[in-house]
């Protein structure tokens, strides 16, 4: 997997990049579209043009797939940084500091309730 995606500017380089030639390539294909010819030749290269311009479209909607493919797979596998990653990360660091402190808490009463009960006995 490429890792230059792990980054949100390349991630945003490469869909930008992406949407712009779905753009562009439909904006191609309406214009060719809206040309108004009755000669042979010229439809032919219309129709030529229309084809090329459909196969790139093709071409770049598979890109996409692939790129949407590639973060699902980073987000599964923790490579990918999702928005608030380290605020959440923060989060559950410092619920597990709390936490440890107290379950050691309960620890050492629950051992002075033992030692109590030992004693008295």
């Amino acid at each position: 997997m490429d890792t230059s995606l792990r980054s949100k500017a390349a991630l945003d380089a490469r869909i930008n990049k992406l949407t712009k030639g779905l753009v562009e390539k439909f904006e191609n294909m309406i214009a060719l579209a809206a040309i108004e010819s009755t000669d042979s030749l010229s439809t032919a290269q219309v129709a030529f043009q229309l084809e090329v311009e459909t196969a790139a479209l093709v071409r770049i909607a598979e890109d996409v797939l692939a790129l949407t493919r590639q973060m699902q797979e980073m987000w599964l596998f923790g490579k990918l940084k999702t928005v608030g990653q380290s605020e959440a990360e923060k989060r559950t660091e410092e619920n597990a500091r709390v936490v440890t402190e107290l379950l050691r808490k309960l620890t050492e009463e629950r051992d002075v309730v033992s030692q109590g009960q030992v004693g008295g006995s």
